[in-house]
């Protein structure tokens, strides 16, 4: 069953996609590079800002606020599009067989191309209160203790945490006019 998607000017969304079938791809540092540098870019080829994210094994969460026209089905069909093709390439360059191996297995299974990374569509939703903000940054930053990654949140490379709590710009600045 797809829910229906309410695009509205000014809104804040919260979006989650997976990689297919919970391949645990994101252990791997440097898959996480094109995601970075990839987000970096279309945050402003979309004109949005990034409010939040976490990037988890298998699956990611942001928290973005377009400036414009609300874009973010433009925006994921782009970001998910370019990354996986940077993804094969990374993989292709490390020799990794076995994740190779899995992104044909997942295009043979779809019979829809060579090599699948992440699974169709998305969620989202809008977000419309800065309490309901607060509590999916939280969410999001709480996610890598959920699942035993860490310990505590500032020990995660790979969130939006380490930005509010440390002011640790070093991977993707976060934009804190939000509130």
């Amino acid at each position: 069953m797809t829910l229906p998607r309410f695009h509205i000017q000014g809104h804040i969304y919260y979006i989650t996609t997976n990689v297919y079938q919970n391949l645990p791809l994101f252990k791997h540092p440097t898959f996480i590079i094109p995601l970075i540098d990839s987000l970096n870019y279309y945050r402003y080829k979309y004109r949005f800002k990034i409010l939040g994210y976490v990037i988890m094994p298998d699956h990611i969460h942001l928290i973005v606020w377009p400036q414009d026209q609300p874009a973010i089905s433009e925006f994921m069909r782009d970001f998910k599009k370019f990354t996986a093709v940077r993804l094969i390439r990374q993989a292709e360059v490390e020799n990794a067989s076995a994740i190779l191996q899995a992104f044909a297995n997942a295009g043979e299974a779809t019979k829809r191309c060579d090599h699948k990374i992440w699974q169709d569509s998305y969620w989202d939703t809008n977000i419309f209160t800065e309490r309901f903000l607060r509590q999916k940054l939280h969410y999001i930053h709480r996610n890598p203790v959920r699942a035993n990654l860490v310990a505590n949140p500032a020990e995660y490379p790979y969130s939006s945490y380490r930005n509010y709590a440390l002011n640790d710009e070093s991977l993707i600045a976060i934009d804190r006019d939000w509130s």
